[in-house]
């Protein structure tokens, strides 16, 4: 699994061969994808070409085999995808901090746009190995998190089947 920043609150998600794009904004690059993901609808779809869907209401989607979930939470969506091994959740800090705890699982990856103060409860409690934060207050939701001094990229690369057991938290910046 790749996730990789495309622009302040763009991202770039291949999760086996399933290429998804994540809230597309017109400062970034042209680029392909197999998906669309809007978690609120302020996006640019111009700046993917060879998409095939956009996802951007609740429901139940399949792209490339990657199973897709996508449900509200106040005003944005909150996604899930499910891998062979893996199941990962895409949300802003915000839209996690209004979603009761029964709609969450537990996921091996969460990957949030910091774009508030990160939930911690929230968080922990999907007992995630993996934790992605991109975003305006992504330094200050890994310290919220207790980590002082997470791995800091553009992109992170990681296998899903070989996750640790601590949790490990990167920022995207």
């Amino acid at each position: 699994m790749d996730v990789a920043l495309l622009g302040p609150n763009s991202l770039k998600i291949k999760i086996k061969k399933t290429i998804l794009i994540i809230d597309p904004k017109k400062e970034i690059a042209k680029t392909e994808a197999d998906a669309i993901i809007a978690t609120q609808n302020d996006f640019d779809a111009s700046r993917v070409n060879e998409v095939r869907v956009v996802i951007n209401e609740s429901g139940e989607y399949e792209v490339s085999g990657l199973k897709i979930s996508a449900f509200r939470s106040s005003k944005d969506l909150i996604f899930s995808f499910s891998s062979d091994s893996c199941e990962i959740l895409l949300a802003k800090a915000s839209a996690l901090s209004n979603t009761p705890s029964d709609k969450l699982q537990d996921y091996g990856v969460v990957i949030v746009n910091a774009d508030s103060h990160i939930p911690e409860n929230v968080i922990t409690s999907m007992e995630p190995r993996v934790i992605v934060l991109y975003g305006e207050k992504a330094i200050e939701g890994a310290k919220t998190l207790g980590s002082q001094n997470p791995t800091k990229s553009s992109k992170v690369s990681f296998s899903e089947s070989s996750l640790l057991e601590e949790m490990e938290i990167y920022l995207l910046s």
